[in-house]
């Protein structure tokens, strides 16, 4: 199943210290099967950038680090191509974690994050017959009682994007393990 993605365009900034003004995305609490995982209940998102950078942080229903077995997938569509279901050997979800997410096609950058063990994110690009592993990027984690938050910065040049181009995205959640299906994405 495929999701219908956000469009954003990177806002022109006065210089690389100002970031520009956030856009804001909202998904409907509890709409997901269980309510006991707050954890991977998407909240909303908000996407920003500088001149060097993207900032993307996603807003759950629970406290990340309380409950840290979760998943959290960043999907950019940032140009021409990309990954489509079946199109990396044996992955039929076009994304390189083989999580039972399936994503638009034409994602053409994929971050995966987990919690657990410190946490950490791996970031990914497509070159056109399968994904480039860009190596750790780090991710933010926050947690605060009934709520929690994710936040990756992530390099325009890893993206291939310059200020003034437009992408489209999503972001997924899933569980701990190998094979999880997502449980909400911020499209739906």
């Amino acid at each position: 199943m495929t999701h219908p993605v956000p469009v954003i365009t990177l806002i022109v900034t006065a210089s690389c210290s100002t970031l520009a003004v956030a856009d804001l995305y909202t998904d409907a609490a509890g709409d997901i099967f269980d309510a006991g995982l707050g954890n991977l209940d998407i909240l909303g998102a908000e996407v920003t950038n500088d001149d060097l950078n993207l900032y993307v942080t996603v807003e759950v229903a629970a406290d990340v680090t309380a409950v840290n077995w979760g998943k959290y997938l960043l999907f950019l569509d940032t140009g021409d191509g990309g990954a489509v279901s079946g199109s990396a050997g044996n992955d039929p979800y076009n994304n390189p974690w083989n999580r039972r997410v399936t994503a638009t096609e034409g994602i053409d950058a994929f971050l995966g994050s987990w919690i657990d063990g410190g946490g950490g994110s791996l970031a990914y690009t497509w070159n056109g017959g399968g994904w480039n592993d860009e190596g750790n990027l780090g991710v933010g984690i926050a947690g605060s009682g009934s709520l929690g938050s994710v936040s990756w910065t992530i390099s325009l040049d890893l993206l291939g994007i310059a200020v003034g181009d437009t992408f489209a995205f999503d972001i997924a959640t899933t569980g701990g393990n190998d094979n999880d299906p997502g449980i909400d994405f911020l499209s739906t």
